[in-house]
């Protein structure tokens, strides 16, 4: 009779225990393995702001705790500190001035000027380059109120304060104006809207950009402009253009 031997490695009993075993062992470096995941500290983008995170960076700062100073001062502060975040994220940022986003034009027949107003002209001959329109209408959008598609004077005033986002002296506006000779029944669509605004960084582009923060490109007029403006005393000889006219004309 041959005997069988227990316990050889080739022994079926022997082989599933050594299975068993094995599988232990990977559950329990497994096991290890997710609990010194779960006990290290997960890392946070500096650029996302995380309240618990602020606690503790405020808490380790000051050296104090939750329970012996009150939590509801910590709170407090952490309030503070987190507004001073978000006013730091709203940044108003105010045009960048220039002569070259808009074009005045004379035409070839000066008498077409005649018995012409200041307004009148500025719809006909003032050009603006379409993205500069679109900066302007949206504050034209915001203080057309009943949606109507025109601007009363005070709302025209506010519009363009709005433009230069509240950087631009009530009285300057108030010149831009007189100069016009803009009453209260004046009304403004989006076309004489942006050519208000147009002449206003035209006029107001020396008060608004100094030499260090000039740019030569948005200093300079168009050629064609310069060109046309340069005789512009000797065209008004022979023609009737109102005074107002002529005086914008000049300060073109």
């Amino acid at each position: 009779m041959v005997k069988k031997e227990i316990g050889r490695p080739g022994n079926k009993s022997s082989r599933k225990a050594s299975g068993r075993n094995s599988a232990k062992g990977r559950r329990k470096k497994k096991k290890e393995k997710k609990e010194k995941e779960e006990s290290e500290p997960q890392p946070i983008s500096p650029l996302v702001y995380n309240s618990q995170v602020a606690l503790e960076e405020l808490l380790v700062k000051h050296q104090r705790s939750p329970v012996d100073e009150g939590i509801g001062s910590v709170r407090a502060e952490l309030a503070e500190y987190q507004a001073r975040r978000t006013k730091g994220q709203q940044i108003t940022v105010r045009m960048g001035l220039s002569r070259k986003i808009s074009r005045f034009v004379l035409p070839m027949d000066m008498k077409e000027l005649e018995n012409l107003t200041a307004l009148e002209y500025l719809r006909r001959y003032c050009f603006v380059c379409s993205r500069r329109q679109n900066y302007y209408n949206k504050s034209f959008d915001k203080f057309d109120r009943d949606r109507d598609g025109i601007l009363s004077l005070k709302e025209m005033e506010r519009a363009l304060k709005d433009v230069y986002t509240d950087d631009i002296a009530s009285e300057k506006v108030q010149e831009l104006a007189e100069l016009v000779r803009a009453v209260s029944e004046t009304q403004f669509d989006r076309q004489l809207f942006g050519a208000m605004c147009a002449l206003s960084e035209r006029l107001f582009y020396t008060s608004f950009v100094t030499e260090d923060t000039e740019d030569a490109g948005n200093g300079a007029r168009h050629r064609v402009e310069e060109a046309d403006f340069c005789s512009l005393t000797s065209r008004f000889r022979g023609c009737d253009i109102q005074g107002n006219v002529k005086s914008l004309l000049s300060m073109l």
